[in-house]
């Protein structure tokens, strides 16, 4: 029987192979299998703000948490420029980590370039796993972790 390969988008058979990769991953993981199941889907927001006394915006740290899996992933963390070397991503990131202690999880990650923070997540226990280097081209993503 003989094959060829086909280029170009079509929906048809993105939509069959993306649920071929999800049927054999089901089949070869519990742990996935369980985290698909519709009921475990949506992953839960969690998020801390810092605000001045006049209500402004100083600072917030946003992220999810897979309950099934108990992890945390911070997807955006982000202080006034003005007010950082204040302890406010500190205590921004302790919030968001101990509501994710509350719900269960047992560690974080977080993605952050080499011009953003890895050096005030190193201090805040993460440690890099891994870098994607050249990404974007002539910058450095720092895949990071920590254990709650």
């Amino acid at each position: 029987m003989g094959w060829r390969i086909e280029g170009g988008p079509d929906e048809g058979f993105e939509e069959a192979t993306t649920e071929g990769l999800v049927a054999h991953n089901k089949a070869a993981s519990e742990a996935i299998r369980v985290r698909f199941e519709p009921a475990n889907l949506p992953s839960t927001p969690v998020a801390a703000y810092a605000v001045d006394d006049d209500g402004t915006l100083l600072g917030g740290c946003i992220g999810t948490t897979e309950d099934v899996w108990q992890w945390l992933t911070i997807d955006v963390m982000w202080v006034d420029p003005e007010r950082r070397g204040d302890g406010i991503g500190r205590d921004l990131l302790a919030a968001v980590e101990d509501e994710a202690r509350a719900r269960g999880c047992h560690w974080s990650k977080l993605n952050t370039w080499e011009f953003q923070a890895p050096d005030f997540y190193e201090r805040c226990g993460y440690v890099t796993y891994g870098r994607e280097v050249d990404y974007p081209p002539g910058h450095t993503n720092h895949l990071m972790r920590k254990d709650l």
